[in-house]
């Protein structure tokens, strides 16, 4: 009888060996990961660390690869992306900037192309995955980006399009930008910050404009039709023979604006405040004034 534990004993070892060989393999398969994604790590750092020093070359060609293996870098590391975004924008910022002395002259009406590297840089940063910014963003303060073509592959003919199809351009930073004759299609520019920028000549369509800071740009003879504009702040802006047909301006601050000559034909100005607001030769026609703030008595009758 006292043999029977060791009996027991024995015929059980299979399975204590077995239980052992299972936790060494977990442990081991762990370690192994573990390694792997350090191994990872540490080559999506010396592929970034190249692509940032391609950036820097003389070479148009070794610019480019360099933008487009951070486009690369982004979408094999998501983690990385915020980087890749302030790099980006930087390299945009400091390869177009304004000049010092103000935005350049333009009484030619002969805007240049951006260059190629700085269309690869706004177009990689166009097309990013949604969601994985963190808490970078766009900037592109004082950069000469006239012209620019800013579309997305959904744009035309496409009203209310689903988030994820616009280009990802909320809350960025366009203070003081030149983006004369620029053209946005499908973009999200939803809480922008476009104080003093110049947007003169500027094409929107389907664009999301929805508590953008406009105050104090420039968007005369811009095309913003149909453009949602709610709850945005234009004060002191310049509207001068600016496209606002059926635009969406409910909740809108429109404080000393220059209307002059300005089509708002069906716009929606339900609450908006144009308090001060040069209204000379605006077209209000079928326009929803309803409980909008300084607006002549003349016009109400209209």
């Amino acid at each position: 009888m006292g043999g029977m534990p060791w009996l027991a004993l024995t015929a059980s070892l299979p399975g204590l060996v077995a239980l052992v060989a299972l936790v060494f393999t977990w442990v081991s398969v762990g370690q192994t990961g573990t390694e792997l994604r350090i191994a990872e790590q540490g080559q999506i750092t010396t592929r970034f660390n190249a692509a940032v020093s391609h950036l820097g070359s003389q070479s148009l060609d070794l610019r480019l690869g360099g933008i487009y293996a951070l486009e690369r870098i982004m979408q094999d590391s998501p983690s990385d992306q915020s980087r890749v975004v302030s790099v980006l924008s930087a390299y945009v910022r400091t390869h177009t900037p304004v000049p010092a002395g103000g935005f350049a002259d333009m009484s030619a009406l002969t805007p240049p192309i951006p260059d190629a590297d700085v269309t690869a840089a706004t177009d990689v940063l166009a097309q990013r995955p949604l969601g994985k910014d963190g808490r970078a963003r766009v900037d592109w303060q004082r950069a000469d980006l006239r012209n620019m073509r800013l579309r997305s592959r959904f744009a035309p003919n496409t009203a209310d399009l689903p988030d994820q199809r616009y280009l990802p351009f909320s809350f960025a930073d366009l203070h003081r930008a030149d983006l004369r004759f620029s053209a946005f299609e499908g973009v999200d520019l939803h809480g922008a910050l476009c104080s003093g920028a110049n947007m003169a000549f500027t094409y929107f369509s389907n664009v999301n404009l929805q508590d953008v800071i406009m105050n104090a740009v420039d968007l005369s003879h811009a095309t913003l039709n149909e453009a949602n504009l709610r709850g945005a702040d234009l004060e002191n802006a310049i509207l001068v023979n600016t496209k606002l047909t059926r635009a969406d301006l409910s909740h809108a601050n429109l404080r000393n604006v220059d209307l002059e000559e300005a089509n708002l034909s069906g716009a929606n100005l339900h609450l908006a405040d144009l308090t001060g607001a040069d209204l000379t030769g605006v077209d209000l026609t079928g326009a929803n004034l309803d409980q909008a703030r300084g607006v002549p008595a003349a016009l109400l009758k209209r």
